[in-house]
């Protein structure tokens, strides 16, 4: 029996994967951005903790959405021909404080959610996998392997 290395994606971070390894992010407010391309067997997540750069670059990072998505597709070597073939996941964007006095769509979680989604669209993916938002954080998990993703949600400290 094979076991799968699990790479840790932290905030801030965009790594890859293949085969054997499991790329994995705990989530709050923040957004794991991720790529599935299974034909290739290459798999991309990013950890993303704000909407917008303000300026994209050629840095490979995964602090900003914008920013993550172009690392994510310059990293996995992926062209507009190969959409078609790829899954898009968005998960977390919770709203973990819940301030009774704030709009939850002003909140960081709400924000990020709404950028990622948005981004994602605009790249020109269309088979996107979503779940965002709430206010319980998550776990997610890619299996390089097999391509299949998991997503758990982790329950809140009191209730």
């Amino acid at each position: 029996m094979t076991t799968a290395t699990k790479v840790h994606v932290q905030i801030g971070e965009v790594k890859t994967g293949g085969p054997g390894e499991l790329l994995t992010a705990i989530l709050g407010s923040c957004i794991g951005l991720g790529l599935l391309y299974p034909s290739r067997q290459i798999y991309g997540l990013a950890h993303c903790l704000l909407s917008n750069s303000g300026q994209q670059s050629d840095e490979i990072s995964g602090r900003y959405v914008d920013q993550a998505l172009k690392s994510m597709i310059s990293l996995m070597k992926i062209t507009p021909d190969d959409y078609r073939k790829i899954k898009a996941i968005v998960v977390g964007g919770a709203n973990m404080t819940m301030p009774a006095d704030t709009e939850p769509s002003r909140l960081v979680g709400s924000i990020n959610s709404t950028t990622a989604y948005k981004a994602v669209r605009k790249q020109g993916f269309r088979n996107i996998y979503e779940d965002i938002g709430g206010v319980v954080g998550r776990q997610i998990t890619i299996d390089c392997t097999t391509g299949e993703f998991t997503v758990a949600e982790i329950p809140r400290f009191g209730g």
